[in-house]
This record gives C-alpha cells, structure tokens and sequence, in this order.
C-alpha cells in the first residue's frame, strides 16, 4: 500500500530500523530530545508491517524543552507551519500498550522525543520532513488533553 511508504523504505519501521543501525557505527552521541505542543494535521494509515506506529504529521505550535543541537529546525518548522512526522509503536514491550484514543485531525497534543531534522531523515532516505521518534519508549511520552501516555 503506497500510503505506507516512507520516502524510499516501505514502511517508516524500516526506516527506523535503517537509521539506529547507522547510528549505532556513529560515535556514540547523546539524543536531541525535546518537548513540545503541536496539533495533529493529518493521521495516516497506521503502520502495521512489522512493529506497529500510528503514523501522524503534526504542526508544532509551542516549544517546551528544546535541544540547542536541533533548536534552529524546530523553529524553521513553527515558522513555516511545516508538518513534522511522529509515529508512535504500540502493541510490544518497546511501545505503548494500545493505540491512545482521540488521535485525529485537530487534536491537540504534548509530545516528548527525539528530533531528526529534516536534512538527517532526508540524507538517509527519508522524507524531506522533521521526525520526532521515540515518543513512547525510552525517553518519551504523548499527552493528549485527557490522558498520558509513556
């Protein structure tokens, strides 16, 4: 299903798989993490080769708790209100239990992760969009109006 891609992988799990394995050659480095306010523009078709991600393109509205490394593409993206992509694993023991509810378009949430920039996820295959990852195990968290989950 062409929706699922995710730029030149199949899905955005290979990506994934793809990116921390060339990470893991890198020196080790410490995680750009950050938090943010954003509202879900659009919610794809959830991702369900292999590890399962609810697939979301989210405008960031408000910066919490940002990372110098990566603070100038979080505020090219506030400006240009370009959409940022987050996918969330659910369903195993590196995800969250279940699918949150209330996770559609104009939904307002808190999110907590690792930001890729663009030119990061592009140079590597991905789409020529910002990623925020591992909002749901180890370092993250998703917060909508009602609930958190972690």
């Amino acid at each position: 299903m062409e929706s699922q891609r995710y730029g030149k992988f199949p899905s955005f799990a290979k990506f994934i798989e793809s990116y921390e394995a060339e990470q893991l050659l890198l020196a080790k480095k410490e995680r750009d993490v950050v938090e943010v306010s954003a509202t879900i523009d659009v919610r794809e078709p959830d991702d369900t080769d292999g590890d399962r991600h609810i697939r979301l393109r989210v405008r960031v509205t408000e910066v919490l708790h940002d990372d110098p490394d990566v603070a100038a593409d979080i505020k090219r993206n506030i400006d240009a209100a370009s959409d940022v992509f987050v996918a969330i694993r659910y369903g195993d023991q590196m995800g969250l239990p279940s699918v949150p509810p209330g996770l559609d378009a104009g939904a307002q949430l808190r999110l907590k992760g690792e930001w890729i920039p663009r030119e990061h996820a592009q140079n590597h295959g991905g789409e020529a969009m910002s990623v925020l990852h591992f909002t749901h195990h180890p370092i993250g968290f998703i917060c909508t109006p009602d609930k958190c989950f972690s």
